[in-house]
């Protein structure tokens, strides 16, 4: 009979612990380089958006869990090639650190929601009991029988192996309060990877952008020096001619040396600037790579969207903001969880096991001794009730600072809300006046070429001076490079706003026109 009721209890506790099986991690993505769900575009470059519900992102990836994607990709730099934005933007997401730390983040938090689900799981233990005893106690004499006083001595040993299972049945809300503040961080987690790329995106653009500004500066300064060089053999060749005085030709020699000292500079700060992109790439500043010119991009002559519409449409997207009402959702969840410890919980436990022991008898009143071993088979199975009664005021401690937490968290997120539209509104403040300050520049522009040409000509012909000649190229070359410096701003304030309005992704970039 004690071994068929063994076999049931056994029977059930394997039962009740068949679910024990490890869970595949909560939904995060599967490297450091790629977003929620695989976004692509059609380029194949990977989209970073957020999705409209991150809290349904489950279904997005349960399949690519087990896929056993690597965790680094190797990035190996071509020098031969020209690399275009969207392909730096790619490198920096496979090498910077801060990526993968914030996939690192975002997997701990998703295994926060493993260890919440096992507690509603039995929980299986194997213990074993083995002890060592030892009692005595004095016997009075027996008269009758000519039996003096003595001591009994019994000593022995147990030996208690048995297996216990535990099954939480009620906890009314603890469990689940737990949950949903670790499906929270685990929905912050993921929101702070994407915002993570979303930033190296805005950085490695905006470097970009400058750099490309920096190497238009130095490639004008170099065509300065050109132009330079021709004025001062042309005003040598009038000297030779008698149609110039030795103070023009030294005029151009000091033009010519200033284009080179300003070359010089220019340079200078096209090293800076390319610098600052390897290290907004995650590259070392020795590292060797062609960079794609900013392409001749038509840009509009307004931003497309109203403002308070671009507002409305954006907070929503943003990754800071969506983090911000992640964590008010957890901190009211904690609110419940510690409200739940006040509550009683119920429990079925069950135990089987053997108890095997052995004991030593010793009279000093009767010469020898006795011995006698034991093995005793035991089940138990019941339900155990607790119920929380005193603990001096700490619960309710407890939940004046959860909701505490809980307000802070709600004004916390109201403050990120009007930053991201403050934000939002310098943004396109600044991509409104880039715009109008390189629309402005192109009949500017223009001008100065005219000017220019109009000058030499009339040089050439005796009908100018020197000095009005460099003073027309010197306009033309500072209206060049404020056209093109008014050019890469427009697509870094285009970049900047995107950031703002949460929508930056490598699916267009720049984005924001």
């Amino acid at each position: 009979m004690r071994v068929e009721l063994h076999r049931i209890v056994l029977a059930a506790i394997c039962a009740a612990t068949a679910g024990c099986a490890q869970h595949p991690p909560h939904a995060t993505s599967p490297d450091a380089s790629t977003p929620l769900g695989l976004a692509q575009t059609a380029t194949g470059a990977m989209d970073f958006s957020l999705p409209a519900d991150l809290s349904r992102a489950d279904d997005q990836v349960s399949t690519l869990v087990s896929q056993q994607l690597t965790d680094e990709l190797s990035v190996a730099i071509d020098s031969e090639r020209i690399y275009t934005l969207p392909e730096l933007i790619d490198i920096a997401q496979r090498t910077k650190p801060a990526t993968r730390a914030a996939w690192l983040r975002a997997r701990e938090a998703a295994l926060a929601v493993n260890v919440v689900e096992a507690s509603y799981l039995p929980q299986l233990s194997a213990n074993v009991l083995a002890g060592y005893e030892t009692v005595s106690r004095p016997e009075q004499a027996i008269p009758e029988l000519g039996i003096g006083t003595g001591r009994l001595t019994a000593t022995g040993y147990h030996v208690i192996p048995n297996l216990t299972v535990e099954w939480l049945l009620f906890d009314f809300g603890a469990r689940d309060a737990a949950m949903e503040i670790a499906e929270q961080v685990a929905i912050g987690g993921n929101i702070a990877f994407h915002g993570a790329h979303q930033r190296v995106i805005f950085e490695v653009s905006e470097a970009y952008f400058q750099y490309s500004a920096a190497r238009a500066e130095t490639r004008i300064d170099r065509e300065r020096v050109e132009d330079a060089r021709t004025l001062r053999r042309v005003a040598e060749g009038r000297l030779r001619e008698g149609l110039a005085i030795r103070a023009e030709v030294a005029q151009a020699r000091q033009i010519e040396a200033r284009a080179q000292f300003d070359l010089t500079l220019a340079e200078s700060r096209e090293e800076n600037k390319r610098t600052a992109l390897m290290h907004a790439m995650g590259l070392s500043p020795a590292t060797t790579i062609g960079v794609a010119e900013l392409s001749d991009r038509q840009l509009p002559e307004e931003v497309p969207m109203p403002l308070d519409e671009l507002i409305e449409k954006s907070l929503a997207q943003r990754p800071d903001i969506q983090a911000a009402l992640a964590r008010v959702r957890a901190a009211r969840s904690e609110v419940n969880l510690v409200a739940a410890s006040s509550r009683p919980k119920i429990a079925a436990v069950a135990e089987v096991g053997r108890a095997i022991g052995g004991v030593s008898l010793s009279d000093s009143r009767f010469d020898g001794s006795a011995s006698m071993n034991r093995t005793l088979d035991e089940a138990v199975a019941g339900i155990v009730f607790t119920m929380p009664l005193f603990d001096g005021g700490l619960r309710q401690t407890q939940k004046r600072q959860a909701r505490m937490q809980a307000e802070a968290a709600e004004q916390d997120l109201l403050e990120i809300r009007n930053l991201a539209a403050q934000e939002i509104v310098e943004a396109y403040s600044l991509l409104h006046s880039s715009l109008a300050a390189y629309t402005a520049s192109g009949p500017l522009l223009e001008a100065g070429r005219e000017t220019y040409e109009t000058a030499l000509g009339l040089y050439e012909n005796g009908l100018a001076s020197l000095s009005e000649v460099s003073q027309s190229k010197i306009g033309l070359n500072d209206v060049r490079l404020i056209h093109e410096q008014a050019f890469a701003d427009t697509f870094a304030a285009a970049t900047a706003l995107a950031f703002a309005t949460g929508r930056l992704t490598n699916s267009d970039v720049p984005a924001g026109l």
